[in-house]
C-alpha cells in the first residue's frame, strides 16, 4: 500500500514544484521507491491522498520496462491501461 510522505518533503524528493492539475513522480533507484507529487487540485479533493487514483495505480505496482530510462528524475505520470502508474514520455 502507498505510504504517506511528509508534504513539506515531497516536492524536494520529487524535484519539482506542485502543479495545479498534473501529477508528477520520481522513481528513486537507490531506494527502489516511487514517490508521487499530487496536484494542487488532488490535494483539495482528497483528505487522504492514498484514495487518489494515482496512488491506487501505484499500489498495483510498476512495470520496470515502462520506467526504463526515467528513473531518478521528475516525470509527469498517468495511469496505464493495466491500471499501473506509468511515466508520460515526451517526444
Amino acid at each position: 500500500m502507498t505510504a504517506l510522505v511528509d508534504p513539506s518533503e515531497i516536492e524536494r524528493i520529487v524535484g519539482i514544484e506542485r502543479h495545479a492539475v498534473r501529477h508528477y513522480a520520481r522513481a528513486v533507484s537507490a531506494e527502489q521507491t516511487v514517490y508521487i507529487l499530487h496536484s494542487v487540485l488532488c490535494r483539495e479533493r482528497h483528505k487522504d491522498l492514498r484514495e487518489c487514483l494515482f496512488s491506487l495505480a501505484l499500489d498495483n505496482g510498476i512495470d520496470e520496462y515502462d520506467w526504463s530510462g526515467m528513473e531518478d528524475q521528475a516525470v509527469r505520470v498517468t495511469i496505464g491501461a493495466g491500471g499501473h502508474l506509468i511515466p508520460v514520455r515526451v517526444k
